[in-house]
């Protein structure tokens, strides 16, 4: 469904990425692991042309969107959360949900509205709350939810688990494997290997801008150099005894 192809970028001559390729397949959970600065954000913005390239190119259902804009990239089903949620803070709960879906019809839009809520229930209890006096986690769910009003294919998601407490993690994921097992496709990036390993199928490792190692997520989350680099403090002092 996905196919990044020799990706390169740069910020003033500093190189985020080097000859990065990803893909993936319709209906894939697909987690991409890497430490802070590793060019993970830059990597979802260059698929969503937020950012631009030096070269490479991005496939999506097999048609070339290198070039595209970004508001024709989501009206072709992909839809990014970013990192930080982003939720517009002055704006109600529900003007967040209708701005996810200012390009739909609003016939589909009311659909898309019943279906969020459905699934994020504490949107439904707090529509005209403002977006900026949810908590954290809260936030995190409605960025999920303004996405999917766009009624996307493929969702890229980044950084979910950030500022976020242990049991709201797990929360957010669990919800993210439920929209997994409905057929959508997504990728998502994170610092968090653990967490996210463990609910994807296949897993990336990017390390200063380039692809280290790549393999189901299982196997990437039981190899010994994946854990030491990205497990946390308290496995690295274990395993380097």
């Amino acid at each position: 469904m996905l196919e990044v192809k020799s990706l390169y970028v740069s910020y003033g001559g500093v190189q985020a990425l080097t000859n990065v390729s990803v893909h993936v397949k319709k209906g894939e959970f697909v987690s991409l692991i890497g430490s802070n600065g590793a060019g993970k954000t830059t990597l979802l913005n260059s698929i969503m042309n937020i950012v631009s390239k030096q070269k490479g190119s991005a496939l999506f259902d097999g048609k070339d969107v290198t070039k595209k804009t970004t508001s024709n990239i989501v009206a072709d089903g992909m839809a990014l959360v970013p990192e930080g949620r982003r939720v517009f803070a002055n704006m109600s709960v529900h003007e967040n949900l209708e701005m996810g879906g200012f390009k739909r019809p609003a016939s589909e839009v009311k659909q898309k509205l019943a279906e969020v809520t459905e699934m994020f229930p504490v949107l439904g209890e707090r529509a005209s709350q403002m977006a900026g006096m949810l908590s954290g986690g809260e936030q995190q769910m409605l960025a999920i939810a303004r996405a999917l009003m766009t009624n996307p294919r493929i969702l890229l998601m980044d950084e979910p688990s950030m500022g976020l407490a242990p049991l709201v993690i797990k929360e957010v994921y669990e919800k993210l494997k439920v929209l997994a097992s409905t057929g959508l496709t997504i990728l998502l990036v994170e610092q968090n290997a653990s967490v996210a390993l463990k609910y994807a199928q296949r897993g990336y490792v990017l390390e200063n801008g380039r692809i280290i190692m790549q393999g189901k997520a299982s196997e990437l989350l039981g190899d010994n150099e994946v854990k030491r680099a990205y497990l946390g403090k308290e496995y690295k002092e274990k395993w380097e005894r």
